[in-house]
């Protein structure tokens, strides 16, 4: 399986999100675009594994306050164009708690520090000049899901398979 640690969002998010990613779509030459069920927070990447009962037990062992998040800015990674949020402590904690537990139980996860952003489109050509202009938008941080990521009749699918709520 080939797994990922991600804060799922809420409806409104998403749509929030797609509306942009829309937008984008409009000021864009080429790109291929998130589709609108798969936008989540990646907390930590863990790749393909068959150590899901391991992963269940370590989301298991965190306990954390909910918190809120915010949607701030965009940018992009070459050609990844992304929505950006708010740097946050709660968020970096988690994240960073999240990422100890996994090196500690021998999970080989990328080390780079940890960037919060969310992938609207891949292979993106904007136009010159365009800029992505994001409202902030607020949400509360209820839960942490292990999420598989499978091509499903060629179409790329997130899929939970545990979640782990917070207080």
């Amino acid at each position: 399986m080939r797994l990922f640690i991600a804060i799922k969002f809420t409806e409104d998010i998403r749509l929030f999100l797609d509306k942009l990613a829309k937008e984008l779509k409009a000021h864009s030459a080429s790109g291929t675009f998130t589709l609108k069920e798969n936008y989540h927070l990646t907390l930590a990447f863990i790749g393909e594994t068959d150590r899901c009962r391991d992963l269940k037990r370590i989301l298991n062992t965190i306990s954390f306050d909910r918190f809120d998040i915010r949607f701030s800015g965009s940018g992009n990674f070459g050609d990844i164009q992304w929505v950006g949020l708010e740097r946050s402590d709660p968020l970096d904690r988690l994240a960073g708690i999240i990422k100890q537990k996994l090196i500690s139980e021998g999970f080989d996860i990328d080390r780079k520090p940890f960037r919060p952003h969310i992938t609207l489109a891949r292979k993106c050509v904007p136009d010159k000049g365009f800029r992505l202009s994001v409202p902030e938008t607020d949400m509360t941080c209820t839960a942490v899901s292990l999420m598989d990521s499978s091509r499903i009749n060629g179409r790329l699918t997130y899929t939970e398979i545990f979640k782990k709520e917070l207080s």
